[in-house]
């Protein structure tokens, strides 16, 4: 029996050795062994067998001094070797174990993108430079972070071409469109222009999340719900308003939804609770249109990361939704050269 097959555990995705070659080489020459037998042997696949035969194959005279084929383990491990040379340089993730490990921590734990990860390693005591692309190229391929799923962190980008003419929801009048809603809310250069949305739990749970999201700082608030009627929303709103009392005025300029029936009664929504004037503005995205939300759509992204779908949002404690609001507003953004929402927004104050 092979000494090979005494190993209990199999290595995935290792190259073979000379000395594996040399076992190829008897098995398929003077053995007659198949193929797959030879795979069974080493623990590889038969389509690696059988690429590695084709490598090595040379002709040779046989004692009629016909020509057959047969496999040279000496010529296919110069054949690889020569390959080997075009590879490039060694990735700097393979050699580096504790790199590796303070990787997938941050991820997985801290719940930190690779950009992210990435910037902040010097922090950590790394003297080296690692981008964000090669961190999430590595999960792709599955080997050198084998505890990272990739749907955990990274998402497909779908790019689709955008309709300029845009249906607007039968149930609002034509002025309670996004289209009318200032232009500066669009430039992001004036703070006070909120995007909202809910965040469900498991199929059949009554409870969600009310999230809302600032355009230019990209500020979360995060509270929840028992249900999502409008009249539950207008509530969490009269709980901000008489939390900020007068500065909510100016905080809240605008506030655009979607189309969701929860959010059609603008009216109970815009009313104030603590003067006559209404406290707010209503507005709606057009349907099917997403992206004309997308800043509190990629929070309710980072939300995900500490509460997956499918569970149920009433076993989610108080204490803990406001600490996922902390996390994003404390959350080192790109676009802000690497700032947090908090910092950005001290800046403007």
């Amino acid at each position: 029996m092979c000494l090979l097959n005494c190993n209990t555990k199999i290595n995935k995705y290792k190259h073979l050795t000379y000395v594996e070659r040399t076992m190829i080489e008897t098995w398929y020459n003077q053995d007659h062994k198949s193929k797959m037998e030879i795979a069974l042997l080493l623990h590889k696949s038969e389509r690696t067998i059988r690429r590695e035969i084709n490598r090595g194959l040379v002709i040779v005279k046989d004692s009629l001094w016909r020509d057959v084929y047969e496999y040279s383990a000496l010529i296919a491990q110069e054949k690889y070797e020569y390959g080997m040379t075009s590879k490039g340089p060694e990735l700097k993730l393979d050699s580096d174990i504790k790199l590796v490990k303070h990787i997938e921590k941050e991820i997985k734990e801290e719940h930190k993108s690779p950009e992210v990860v990435s910037r902040e390693l010097r922090q950590y005591g790394f003297n080296i430079d690692i981008s964000g692309r090669t961190i999430r190229n590595a999960i792709k391929n599955g080997v050198v972070f084998e505890k990272i799923k990739q749907g955990k962190i990274i998402y497909k980008k779908e790019y689709k071409n955008k309709n300029k003419e845009h249906r607007v929801s039968k149930q609002v009048p034509a002025e309670k469109s996004i289209e009318y809603r200032p232009k500066e809310a669009l430039l992001r250069t004036i703070y006070g222009y909120w995007e909202g949305d809910l965040v469900v739990g498991k199929q059949g749970t009554k409870t969600v999340l009310f999230t809302l999201t600032e355009r230019m700082t990209r500020q979360e608030i995060i509270i929840k719900l028992p249900n999502k009627e409008t009249a539950t929303i207008a509530k969490a709103l009269d709980k901000l308003e008489r939390k900020y009392k007068s500065n909510f005025y100016k905080m809240f300029k605008s506030i655009t939804f979607d189309n969701g029936v929860e959010f059609m009664g603008y009216k109970g929504l815009e009313k104030s609770c603590l003067r006559k004037k209404n406290r707010t503005t209503i507005y709606y995205a057009h349907p099917y249109c997403s992206g004309e939300r997308g800043t509190n759509e990629n929070n309710n992204r980072l939300i995900r990361r500490w509460i997956p779908k499918g569970v149920d949002m009433k076993n989610i404690s108080t204490s803990f939704i406001k600490r996922i609001e902390d996390w994003i507003n404390n959350y080192p953004r790109a676009m802000f050269d690497y700032r947090s929402s908090n910092m950005v927004l001290s800046e403007i104050q």
